[in-house]
This record gives structure tokens, C-alpha cells and sequence, in this order.
């Protein structure tokens, strides 16, 4: 998964329910276990805000996070 302004603009507008099942689908895939997230109703409006306030910086050293995570996560 690459995250751009396009897809983070498309995450913002999914409503509560379905960003909640979007973030717990890559925690999964990424090998995460989604319960461990500890997402609910009382703080996904945190993560909506935290996404909305990202910059570009943000979110080149988020794909890099992300891609260093996969790539140790795989070597394994």
C-alpha cells in the first residue's frame, strides 16, 4: 500500500465504521493484530484528525515506516 494526499483524501471521506475497518485490514495484512490497535468510537475522530493534519512530509515518512515494517516483517 502506497499512501498519497489522493488516498488519504479518500480515507477522510469514509465514515467512522468503514475507516475503522480500513486501518483494521492493513493492521491485519501488515501482520498486526487489529485488536491491539485498540481503535473505537471515542477515538476515531483522533485518527480522522491526525490524517487530516498530515503534510507530505508526514506521509513520505509514514510509507517509509510502513515499507521498512513489511520488509523486516517478511524477512523473517
Amino acid at each position: 500500500m502506497q499512501l498519497d494526499r489522493k488516498m488519504l483524501d479518500r480515507l477522510l471521506q469514509m465514515n467512522d465504521e468503514q475507516l475503522t475497518a480500513f486501518i483494521k485490514s492493513v493492521a491485519a495484512e501488515s501482520g498486526i493484530d487489529p485488536a491491539q490497535l485498540g481503535i473505537n468510537p471515542n477515538n476515531v475522530q483522533s485518527i480522522r484528525q491526525a490524517l487530516g493534519s498530515a503534510t507530505d512530509e508526514d506521509i513520505a515518512g509514514l510509507n517509509g515506516i510502513y515499507q521498512d515494517y513489511r520488509n523486516n516483517r517478511h524477512g523473517r
